[in-house]
Formats: structure tokens, sequence, C-alpha cells
């Protein structure tokens, strides 16, 4: 799966945690707002984590 750049303004970050050996930021200035933007986020979530679960069933794993 090819990976694209999003031009999204420079984050500000709020929060900063350390899962493991994964870093993950907050940022508060970027969301979505209106109907049609949220339904976009849940569709992208989708898509990705179906591309996940493919990608480890085609190497063998199970989830």
């Amino acid at each position: 799966m090819p990976k694209t750049k999003l031009l999204l303004p420079e984050p500000n970050i709020v929060e900063t945690y350390t899962i493991g050996e994964s870093t993950v930021h907050i940022c508060d200035n970027y969301m979505a707002r209106t109907p049609e933007e949220k339904q976009k986020v849940i569709q992208d979530m989708h898509a990705k984590a179906w591309a996940i679960v493919r990608d480890i069933r085609e190497k063998g794993g199970t989830i």
C-alpha cells in the first residue's frame, strides 16, 4: 500500500505518551468537525485496520 503525505497544519502537541516502542502525540488544533469529516475519519480508520488484518493473515498470523 503506497504511503501518501497529508498536508496538515503544524501540530499543537498537548500530550505525549510512550506505549512500548511507540510514541503518541495528542494535538488539539486539528479535529474533524462536520459530520462528513467525522465519517471520513471513521472510514479511513476501518480501511487501515483491515489492511493491517490482511497483512497479518498473509504472513500466516492470526487475530
